[in-house]
């Protein structure tokens, strides 16, 4: 299934709590959006990136699309990334969480097999921005933005949607180090700290 999935990283928030562009974080001398997207290349076949009209991304060797409609939060970014790929199915996510796995994106595409939309829960919290979307909800999302719904749970109450529980992503993630987001200095730093003994690992390169 996930010859049929692309990854779509959205990348044009305000990184107001940050105070500096996400997709910028340094790791290992090198920003963080292209460590994320070469690792979900290494399983995946598609990426597409998000950005915001005019914004500065780093050099990365996914499609990069523009959100050209400020102010609609994350809903808007996925139904640009929806409408850019080639994929029937796409893993959608943010541009801030360092450990993504891509072993939990292949499950969740596998899921969506079924399904419309496949979202992980974690600790008690639904992650639309950690989940799979089947690329023909590209439609729904737009007219729910039109009628002023822009939320993605909006979206998961009108498709076929599976809650992916807890339980059964701890076999692959039993740490949930892939939902953690970086959105203040101290979620860098503490990412910081754990991403050297995550990489000596191997984590999210061979797996999936």
């Amino acid at each position: 299934m996930k010859e049929d999935c692309a990854v779509v990283f959205l990348a044009g928030g305000q990184s107001s709590r940050m105070g500096s562009p996400k997709a910028w974080l340094e790791f290992e001398g090198r920003p963080l959006l292209q460590h994320l997207v070469e690792r979900m290349l290494r399983h995946f076949p598609e990426a597409v990136v998000v950005g915001a009209p005019g914004q500065e991304l780093p050099e990365t060797p996914a499609t990069v699309v523009r959100d050209d409609v400020p102010g609609e939060g994350p809903v808007r970014g996925m139904a640009a990334g929806l409408r850019a790929v080639t994929r029937p199915l796409a893993f959608i996510t943010s541009c801030d969480a360092p450990f993504l796995d891509p072993g939990v994106a292949r499950y969740l595409a596998n899921v969506c097999a079924c399904y419309d939309v496949a979202v992980p829960e974690w600790e008690g919290r639904l992650n639309p921005l950690h989940a799979v979307y089947r690329s023909t909800v590209q439609p729904l999302l737009e007219r729910n933005l039109a009628e002023g719904r822009r939320r993605p749970v909006h979206l998961f109450e009108q498709v076929r949607t599976c809650t992916v529980p807890e339980a059964e992503l701890q076999a692959l993630d039993p740490e949930g180090r892939t939902f953690m987001n970086v959105n203040s200095p101290e979620d860098y730093a503490r990412a910081a700290r754990l991403w050297p003994q995550w990489a000596r690992q191997g984590r999210g390169k061979e797996r999936g």
